[in-house]
């Protein structure tokens, strides 16, 4: 039965965008509306509004963990699109708007993003969902190390947006969908280029950050959970080309 809806997924992300798009629109259209209404939401805080998208032409690829707080509170004044994927965006805006919007991501190691992601959750997350799922999943590890040996495996990570691989927020067919990717690595540098490309004056502060935690990811690690990582986000070590 699994299997079964894993193929007939597969098959609708085969389809070409125009006939995916029109699909959704009229099989879910209560799903299409309620989404449709987020591109006339003007409103600024901790809210979701794709206003912002629109007004500058382009669509921001939110992967968790990789300053997107900080992006969308600087070019939209609210939380953009929360963690929609790509596959989700291509649903949402019409297949000409697609093509034609500017469409962007940034991303980070993953060994520095899964120490950025324990951390977080483990000191309360954003909000009362964040923190509900530490309780009930994390809160029983007494540190990083035992979370990696203990939890994080291939199945696990896909249980809570902060630990699905990036991978999988901005490919369709296992192909890039985007049209730049950025890097945390090089934060500021970044986000000033794509002001430029965007033509918007560059307002950003770094929000949301993780507390509490040392400023080299790498000393979290022992050679062990250094293997665990490389293997358990192969993907995007390899298609993002990333090293420990």
């Amino acid at each position: 039965m699994e299997s079964g809806l894993n193929n007939l997924k597969n098959l609708f992300w085969a389809l070409p965008v125009e006939i995916r798009y029109y699909l959704y629109k009229n099989l879910k259209p209560k799903n299409f509306r309620e989404r449709q209404a987020l591109r006339k939401r003007d409103i600024k805080g901790e809210f979701a509004s794709l206003k912002g998208f629109d007004d500058l032409k382009c669509i921001f690829v939110h992967i968790p963990k990789a300053g997107g707080v900080s992006i969308n509170k600087a070019l939209f004044g609210n939380l953009g699109g929360t963690h929609f994927s790509i596959k989700q965006y291509s649903l949402i805006f019409s297949p000409e708007e697609f093509k034609a919007y500017f469409k962007f991501t940034f991303v980070r190691n993953p060994w520095d993003r899964l120490v950025s992601a324990y951390t977080f959750l483990k000191s309360g997350g954003l909000h009362q969902v964040d923190r509900k799922w530490a309780e009930e999943n994390i809160s029983q590890f007494t540190n990083f190390e035992e979370f990696v040996l203990k939890w994080v495996n291939k199945e696990n990570i896909y249980s809570f947006t902060h630990f699905i691989p990036q991978f999988e927020f901005i490919t369709v067919n296992n192909k890039i969908a985007v049209d730049e990717i950025y890097r945390f690595e090089n934060f500021n540098e970044d986000f000033n280029r794509l002001t430029k490309v965007l033509g918007v004056e560059n307002k950003l502060k770094h929000l949301n950050k993780s507390k509490k935690r040392a400023k080299d990811y790498r000393v979290y690690y022992t050679d062990k959970t250094k293997v665990i990582i490389e293997k358990v986000y192969e993907e995007d070590i390899k298609i993002l080309n990333y090293e420990f």
